[in-house]
């Protein structure tokens, strides 16, 4: 449903990427408050360059986007995308000299380059639109934990429970300002198939019980659910913010033989 979503919303703002570097870009006059060539956006005046970028023309600036749209010709690479995927918020234009970028829709990119200027323009119903164009020195794939959801925090366990040769271990959790991670691998050391489902994981803290969330945007590995003897299984479960002073973590395994019980893993955890 949210790619559908996105694919709406993309269509009524999307505008021809090729017009980036064509007669047809109408990028507006120089602010009166344009700033010193030569200096770098800082973080915390990101969102103003996306009100008026004229002010910070030629400003080096390092930035991540999740790509919509990728456009190439014998000049160069033009792309378009999201610097707030989340809100699909922050629209993006950025030029590449490399004609031969590897770049795809939904890639999540890191981006180091020149600020050239505020595009104006209009979408597919006659409204208006505007973005920053980045003119690129440097693009390198990234990932959504790296651009969007950094740790502020990590908590190593590394401890493992083995229930009946039903090895799970509870390698990490990250908190994130958005969202919680936990990191989780599986050993099948029985002689029968075990079977593992991360939507049957909860956290319990501050008298309050969490839900994994839907992984749409962060595209993490997937612990398999059916795992055949002697094989090693590893992933990610993507919860809400966590918030509270400890937490316990349950999860939830079976086995292939019915007469082996499988009792719940359960990690308690200082978050502090």
């Amino acid at each position: 449903m949210k790619k559908l979503i996105s694919l709406i919303v993309i269509g009524l703002v999307v505008f021809s990427l090729t017009a980036c570097g064509s007669s047809n870009t109408k990028s507006s006059g120089s602010s009166e408050e344009t700033v010193d060539k030569g200096k770098t956006v800082k973080k915390e005046d990101l969102a103003k360059l996306y009100t008026d970028a004229d002010k910070f023309k030629n400003y080096k600036v390092d930035l991540y986007v999740k790509v919509f749209d990728v456009d190439q010709d014998d000049d160069g690479t033009y792309l378009q995308g999201y610097a707030d995927p989340d809100k699909l918020g922050k629209n993006t234009l950025i030029m590449s000299h490399d004609s031969n970028l590897k770049v795809k829709e939904d890639d999540i990119i890191h981006i180091v380059g020149k600020v050239k200027d505020k595009y104006e323009g209009k979408n597919a119903l006659g409204g208006s639109v505007s973005a920053p164009r980045i003119v690129a020195d440097k693009i390198e794939k990234s990932d959504y934990a790296t651009a969007f959801a950094p740790a502020e925090k990590i908590i190593k366990v590394n401890k493992t429970e083995n229930h009946s040769g039903y090895a799970l271990t509870l390698q990490k959790v990250e908190l994130a300002k958005n969202q919680t991670r936990v990191y989780v691998s599986i050993e099948n050391k029985t002689k029968d198939q075990i079977n593992f489902y991360d939507f049957n994981t909860k956290i319990t803290a501050d008298n309050k019980q969490l839900e994994p969330d839907s992984d749409i945007e962060g595209n993490y590995s997937k612990i398999q659910s059916d795992i055949l003897p002697g094989v090693k299984t590893e992933g990610v479960i993507v919860f809400p913010k966590l918030k509270g002073q400890k937490a316990s973590i349950i999860l939830k395994g079976s086995s292939d033989n019915y007469d082996l019980t499988i009792n719940p893993f359960t990690f308690e955890i200082n978050l502090n």
